[in-house]
């Protein structure tokens, strides 16, 4: 099975990379360079991120999946491949071929099965398994042995709503592998805009009416309470404590100067 980010690559490169090409094909060509579909012959050729190639690639793509051909760049020398092909995008194809940056008929030559794969805002049930997976990986590759997340981090955790879906969830579980120094790991160990959320999601459990969520990081009204608890949850970083109420730091010297509240405990 071989392997294609079709993103990662500059056009030039990437009909290089998919087709091969051919010795002085271009400055820099200095040997033959087999494509990667015609490595995959009688195999699978995966392509990621189908959906950013340009229209040229669109182009000699549509001909490879209808003639099962290609032709290396700088040659004219017609060689028959076989393969399988599976692509994946993160685009709306459909979308992108009513705007016309995809072409209609690539489009269906490409829709034979289609797998879509739901957002993990939408499958919050698979979370807790996905990070049993990542802790295991995770503690096999540190050499730590962490065993567990506290109750505030899986709340905060399942409250998210993951735009970044599962390599977000992957990569907040390996930050709190470089900051985690105990057997469990605790909500400061999570990445700030992942504390963020939980911090609102405790200020709505309050119920108070001076308190009301926004589309911000910080409620309607900063309290003394909110404060304190925030402080004490940050050891009395006040840094620290503004990045959390998502106000800056003069605002919460001010505020402790304001409520009298104790500049260190």
């Amino acid at each position: 099975m071989i392997k294609v980010n079709c993103s990662a690559l500059a056009e030039g490169l990437l009909e290089s990379e998919l087709f091969g090409h051919v010795k002085g094909a271009f400055t820099g060509a200095i040997h033959d360079k087999t494509g990667r579909f015609e490595a995959a012959h009688q195999g699978t050729i995966f392509l990621d991120e189908i959906g950013d190639i340009s229209p040229l690639i669109q182009l000699k793509l549509l001909r490879v999946l209808q003639e099962r051909t290609i032709e290396p760049v700088g040659s004219s020398d017609t060689r028959r491949v076989d393969v399988r092909v599976i692509a994946a995008t993160h685009r709306d194809l459909k979308d992108r071929v009513r705007t016309g940056q995809f072409r209609e008929d690539l489009y269906y030559r490409l829709h034979v099965f289609q797998i879509e794969m739901p957002p993990l805002r939408t499958r919050k049930e698979d979370i807790p398994l996905l990070i049993q997976s990542f802790m295991a990986r995770f503690n096999q590759d540190t050499g730590k042995a962490i065993e567990s997340l506290s109750s505030d981090v899986l709340h905060c955790l399942m409250d998210y709503c993951w735009p970044g879906n599962v390599r977000e969830l992957e990569n907040a579980i390996e930050h709190a592998y470089v900051t985690c120094n105990s057997e469990q790991i605790g909500l400061f160990d999570l990445p700030v805009e992942l504390r963020q959320t939980e911090l609102r999601r405790a200020e709505c459990s309050q119920n108070s009416p001076d308190i009301a969520p926004t589309s911000g990081h910080r409620p309607n009204r900063l309290t003394k309470e909110i404060l304190i608890r925030t402080l004490e949850q940050c050891h009395w970083n006040k840094a620290e404590a503004a990045r959390q109420l998502g106000v800056n730091r003069a605002t919460v010297w001010r505020k402790m100067k304001q409520w009298d509240v104790a500049m260190q405990r």
